[in-house]
């Protein structure tokens, strides 16, 4: 019916979308996101915009896009990788998670390895606290560890390299290293020699 509503009509009778009490289909909201490099969005250049999940747009759409926003979302790439290491937003974007699951691949409370693909990327220092968004301050906890970190009297802060240091009520440390990568190179072992060969003296 609703269906038939949009095809023939183009506004459902049946559900207003305009008011958030009126149903299911009062409570859909869509998400436009724009991708502007900073010196394109204020006109310095005209690098290559994108918009998230379609297609590139040319800059002046782009900035027209921008211009008419109540919410703005910050990202702070690496120059190098192009990894995500930073945002304002509380919401982790799914780069910065990528790079997080590869980093920590279980939960990082000392000893549980509940894989980190079914565990809550938590903010060390908490956010309404004045943590930020970034590598620095994020890492997996399964669903029982964050629990436990958010409503007990255990305590963690996160040193330099992703490693955790965990503080139990009664004072004891425990530090919790950063996870060897999955995938490591190592060097080349050098070619065998050739072999040798050795020649007998014809007979006469």
């Amino acid at each position: 019916d609703v269906f038939a509503d949009l095809l023939l009509a183009g506004t459902p009778a049946l559900d207003d979308t305009r008011d958030t009490t009126a149903g299911p289909l009062g409570a859909i909201r869509a998400r436009v996101q724009v991708l502007v490099p900073a010196a394109t969005l204020t006109g310095e250049d005209d690098g290559p915009c994108d918009l998230a999940g379609r297609s590139p747009i040319d800059p002046a759409t782009a900035r027209t896009l921008a211009g008419g926003t109540h919410t703005w979302e910050r990202l702070f790439h690496d120059p190098t990788t192009g990894v995500t290491v930073a945002t304002d937003s509380y919401r982790v974007p799914a780069g910065m998670r990528r790079f997080l699951q590869a980093r920590d691949q279980h939960c990082r409370f000392p000893g549980c390895r509940v894989a980190a693909i079914r565990c809550e990327v938590d903010h060390t220092h908490d956010h309404a606290l004045g943590g930020r968004t970034e590598l620095s301050n994020l890492a997996h906890l399964c669903q029982r560890h964050h629990s436990m970190k958010q409503f007990t009297a255990w305590r963690v802060r996160q040193r330099k390299g992703g490693v955790l240091e965990w503080t139990s009520p009664l004072g004891r440390t425990y530090r919790e290293d950063a996870p060897t990568p999955a995938v490591a190179f190592t060097p080349a072992a050098p070619p065998p020699p050739p072999p040798t060969t050795s020649a007998e003296p014809a007979p006469f």
